[in-house]
């Protein structure tokens, strides 16, 4: 992994900070690629809207991302947010939890917010209660309308994770989260408080779907 600012490796060098990080993750495949997260919603990049959504509390900001093209692409937004360019060692994962235990091996901060770039339509609502949990659970894990945790879509704190990593170092975060306490896992219902229609869980997936999304984004003016 690394990090594109000179303040950022000093802050890593360190070990965790004690602040709130938040990592928003670039996936290379399915819809546009490399470049789904700059596809244009109501005139915006959609990574935006999610950049719009991190809480004030979160002290250290990331885009990840697996090559040298995607750090050219979000370059522009992250010093547009502040953010810093993440540059992850793997060029393909098997699966996103493979992304998710880097990240969180080696991020800076004591609780770690995570969010994926095709979800325009979360709120900073929602990621100021994910943020705020985590400082009482080890993890906060949303169920999606499928009833799956996304991993992608959650809260941590790195310090149980990162000793579970040593003990398990072989196993796959979904088995891994089994072996830690006091992890929250919320229900769909639940999420209904957030947003009755659950359009906060609302993934562009493709070229049809980012009209659906424009219309969700206009009704809530």
């Amino acid at each position: 992994m690394v990090l594109e600012k000179e303040d950022q490796l000093a802050s890593m060098s360190k070990g965790k900070t004690g602040n709130y990080a938040c990592v928003v993750l670039v996936n290379g495949r399915g819809y546009m690629g490399d470049k789904k997260g700059l596809v244009k919603i109501a005139g915006r990049p959609m990574i935006e809207y999610v950049l719009d959504s991190v809480p004030d509390e979160v002290t250290e900001l990331f885009v990840s991302v697996e090559n040298e093209m995607q750090a050219a692409a979000y370059g522009p937004i992250c010093e547009k947010y502040f953010a810093s360019l993440m540059r992850l060692e793997k060029t393909q994962y098997l699966n996103e939890h493979e992304k998710i235990k880097e990240v969180l091996e080696n991020v800076p901060g004591s609780n770690i917010l995570v969010l994926p770039c095709d979800m325009p339509c979360i709120t900073l609502e929602f990621t100021y209660f994910l943020l705020e949990a985590s400082k009482k659970f080890t993890a906060v894990l949303p169920r999606m309308l499928d009833n799956n945790v996304d991993f992608s879509l959650a809260s941590y704190q790195a310090e149980p994770f990162l000793e579970a990593f040593k003990k398990y170092p072989e196993m796959r975060l979904p088995e891994l989260i089994k072996k830690l306490r006091n992890v929250l896992y919320v229900s769909t219902n639940a999420l209904r408080m957030f947003d009755s229609k659950l359009s906060i869980l609302y993934r562009v997936s493709s070229a049809a779907d980012v009209p659906k999304v424009e219309n969700i984004l206009r009704n809530r003016l």
